[in-house]
């Protein structure tokens, strides 16, 4: 049973990673909380990853393609999405990352080759109009920029990573990548914010929550799926995390969506199933 629970436990903890950012970004600026957080978890999986006893061989030699990619996958997409969630809520924040799985597979076919059945361009369509429908009409326009940004972070350096450093082992790759996503994020409050930090017990449980469930316990399991089950059963666990962020946020801290939220909250899942969907092959 362990293939088919992982990616809703994986889904669950990500999912859960926007309450817990939204809750901890009382008492602490945007940029500083990434930072901290990503210190403290590529600190803890360089010790998991020596613990395993996993080969660093490959990252050795693709360590600056890591440094980059994790600078835009942690680094830039965690910090502009924590940014945007002090003025919107956290399910339209996971809504655009959701679009990331069906943008990256269709941005694929282009740079990298990969092909697309009619079902998968009819999931991207899909997964725009939701995205479209959920976000906060009303926003700012600096607030649909940072959107923008998180969603260029995720997708951009899925593919960096994907065409320069595929064959590196995902512990060791992980450790590195978070990193470079440290360090983006430590520049980004040097220099685009006045940090601020009021540790209160709210914010050190959001804190510990997103280091050791979703930084470290959370891309575990993603690795752990990608290494023993393929990208695609991977992948399956962003089909559930925008509404399983939805519920999270309802029941902890009370945010409703509008209903043409929820329109584009089950487009858009039902985007990311198309996308990633593949037909048993005839035995």
């Amino acid at each position: 049973m362990l293939p088919a629970l992982l990616p809703f436990v994986f889904a669950l903890l990500w999912a859960s990673s926007y309450v817990a950012a939204k809750a901890g970004l009382a008492d602490i600026s945007p940029y500083a909380f990434v930072a901290i957080r990503l210190v403290i978890a590529a600190a803890a999986a360089f010790i998991m990853a020596l613990a395993l006893k996993r080969p660093f061989g490959p990252a050795r030699q693709r360590w600056p393609h890591l440094l980059i990619g994790g600078a835009l996958v942690h680094g830039l997409a965690l910090a502009t999405a924590h940014k945007a969630l002090i003025s919107v809520a956290a399910t339209p924040t996971a809504l655009v990352h959701a679009f990331h799985p069906i943008m990256t597979a269709a941005l694929g076919v282009f740079l990298l080759g990969e092909r697309f059945a009619w079902w998968q361009w009819l999931g991207v369509a899909l997964g725009l109009v939701g995205v479209v429908l959920g976000v906060p009409h009303d926003a700012d326009y600096s607030i649909m920029l940072l959107l923008a940004l998180s969603l260029f972070g995720l997708t951009g350096g899925t593919l960096y990573l994907k065409k320069f450093a595929a064959d590196v082992p995902p512990f060791a790759a992980t450790a590195v990548q978070l990193i470079g996503g440290a360090l983006m994020a430590l520049v980004m409050t040097v220099f685009l914010e006045t940090p601020h930090v009021h540790w209160t017990a709210n914010l050190a449980a959001a804190m510990t929550w997103n280091v050791l469930f979703m930084s470290v316990g959370g891309m575990a399991i993603y690795n752990v799926m990608m290494d023993r089950y393929g990208a695609a059963k991977a992948a399956s666990g962003f089909f559930i995390v925008p509404g399983a962020s939805a519920l999270i946020a309802w029941a902890l801290i009370d945010e409703h969506l509008r209903p043409i939220a929820l329109f584009g909250l089950a487009a858009s899942t039902l985007g990311v199933v198309l996308v990633w969907w593949r037909p048993r092959k005839p035995v």
